[in-house]
Parts: structure tokens; C-alpha cells; sequence
């Protein structure tokens, strides 16, 4: 399945290319902790998750089309 994950500043270096908004292939039924494994996120790094648009924990399963945020704790305005 494809989902499309969009990084802000603390989490970009983790994105392929240090891109913003990318799209992923991932199996079927992973969790948001799954993706993260996928992109190298350290286990000591916490993002803030938002799946189409609502917070989500990291053992929330992803489906195909899911808009995927992540963030860290220590960003805002």
C-alpha cells in the first residue's frame, strides 16, 4: 500500500532526499511505529504522529492512502 507522509523541520532529515512530502510503499496493515522503522527514526527520537489528521499513537495500523504527519515535540511559532 501507498501512503504520503509529510516531515517538518526536526523530522525532514529522516525523509529520502530531506524531501517535505513523500509518498511510501509499505505492507499491508503496518502500524505507524512500522514506518517509522522504515525511516530510520531512533527509538530515543518521539515524533508527534497526526494520520489524516488526527493524532495517532504509534501503534495505530495505516491504510493505503493515508496522509501521514510527522513532527517534533520542540517545533512551533
Amino acid at each position: 500500500m501507498i501512503v504520503r507522509v509529510k516531515c517538518f523541520t526536526g523530522m525532514r532529515r529522516f525523509a529520502p532526499a530531506d524531501r517535505t512530502e513523500f509518498d511510501i510503499e509499505i505492507e499491508a496493515g503496518a502500524s505507524v511505529a512500522r514506518l517509522l522503522a522504515l525511516l530510520e527514526v531512533p527509538p530515543d527520537i518521539q515524533p508527534i504522529v497526526a494520520v489524516n489528521g488526527a493524532r495517532a499513537e504509534t501503534s495505530k495500523p495505516l491504510r493505503d492512502g493515508d496522509k501521514i504527519v510527522l513532527f517534533t515535540p520542540v517545533e512551533g511559532g
